[in-house]
């Protein structure tokens, strides 16, 4: 409550408004109050004194209290406004209620005015401060809408952007296909541009996955953004590659792999790449680097990283490994990915489950013409058998 409170007071009776400032003395409450008793002068001090409180009896020779309630909530509608009178019926006061009083006080019972005023002017306080938080959730809410439009209108602008650069890439690559000499220059700045674009892609992920909070949805973006990292570093390695044709698996695999680990904080587990003078051309390598992509991630997250912890580990020499191998023979080649994690659950079958990686190592498989088998002891083991792709329309 305010040190000193400025009140109105609507009442034709002279004493029996001292009346009402007597009781507020004796309980100690310090006021300044002004009494009226026509529309005219209740108007003009609702304006002057800007009052903390109305009291108000309910009929005046030439005003009444339903009258003044009606302005006063449209003058002032935080203003607690609180009939004393001598009588007021029930019919009286629940229409007063219902248009917008705060309370009512008889005038034989002077002594709940006091008790009754500082409660309304508790609730009218609360009221307040509701609705500045009301408003302030809304402006709130108003500026995040407009923080994701501008947002929106930002990613649109430089997908537009990307676009015109993209469509302009092509152009000046279609202009070197015609007039650069050498296949070879031409391979490899286009190596070198799609590595980029799908490095822009990885990028886009990475920024739009900062506004994602849902954990999954954060594993989908990650999944996906590893997934144009494996056939970026291709494009990578063909560009730094004088052979544009071919690409050293074995290396590419080592860089693809440390990727991996990397973008899953992976540090204790032990990579064991065994592949050695295997070169595959560029529509065998995207699919196969894939493959791997898939099922190292798979390894990490559910061999070892989800569901086993090393605590107790069997013995001192056994370490967390990954390894990956490809050998070829007659034209023949067989890739495995192992690891020694908790090995993969008995009761699925990989051939038909809702995993996206698994689906896609079946679909990539298939579209190398080849097979995929699992084995299951002592961790798990994939291996896929296939030979290169064959590819004529080349330059």
């Amino acid at each position: 409550m305010k040190e000193e409170l400025k009140i109105l007071i609507l009442e034709d009776v002279a004493f029996d408004a001292e009346l009402i400032e007597y009781e507020l003395r004796r309980e100690g409450i310090k006021f300044l109050s002004k009494r009226v008793e026509t529309k005219e002068s209740f108007i003009s001090e609702l304006e002057v004194l800007k009052p903390d409180l109305i009291l108000a009896d309910h009929s005046l020779p030439k005003f009444d209290g339903l009258s003044a309630l009606k302005i006063a909530n449209s003058e002032c509608p935080y203003t607690p406004f609180l009939f004393v009178s001598g009588k007021i019926g029930e019919e009286f006061a629940v229409n007063a209620l219902k248009e917008g009083a705060t309370d009512y006080i008889f005038k034989n019972n002077l002594s709940k005015l006091v008790p009754a005023m500082q409660r309304a002017l508790k609730e009218c306080h609360e009221k307040i401060e509701r609705e500045k938080a009301q408003n302030a959730l809304k402006k709130a809410h108003f500026e995040l809408e407009q923080q994701v439009l501008e947002r929106t209108k930002a990613l649109s602008r430089v997908n537009d952007e990307l676009r015109a650069e993209m469509d302009e890439r092509e152009r000046i690559e279609n202009k070197l296909k015609k007039s650069l000499e050498e296949k070879e220059i031409l391979l490899k700045e286009i190596h070198h541009r799609v590595k980029n674009n799908l490095q822009i892609i990885s990028s886009l992920l990475n920024l739009q996955s900062r506004y994602i909070n849902d954990e999954e949805m954060l594993d989908i973006y990650k999944e996906s953004q590893n997934r144009v990292k494996s056939m970026a570093i291709i494009h990578e390695k063909l560009y730094q590659s004088e052979d544009l044709a071919r690409i050293d698996f074995g290396d590419y695999v080592k860089s693809l792999v440390m990727d991996l680990f990397h973008s899953y904080g992976v540090d204790n587990i032990e990579p064991d790449i065994s592949i050695r003078d295997v070169l595959l051309d560029i529509n065998t390598a995207i699919p196969c680097g894939l493959i791997v992509n898939e099922l190292v991630t798979n390894s990490i997250k559910h061999g070892f990283l989800a569901s086993r912890t090393r605590d107790n580990i069997q013995s001192l020499d056994e370490r967390d490994k990954i390894a990956v191998n490809i050998t070829k023979e007659n034209e023949i080649y067989t890739m495995s990915v192992y690891d020694n994690g908790i090995g993969f659950p008995d009761n699925l079958d990989f051939r038909h489950t809702d995993s996206l990686g698994m689906q896609l190592v079946i679909s990539l498989t298939s579209q190398l013409r080849g097979t995929v088998e699992l084995e299951r002891d002592n961790g798990t083991l994939f291996r896929i058998v296939f030979k290169e792709v064959e590819y004529n329309n080349k330059f």
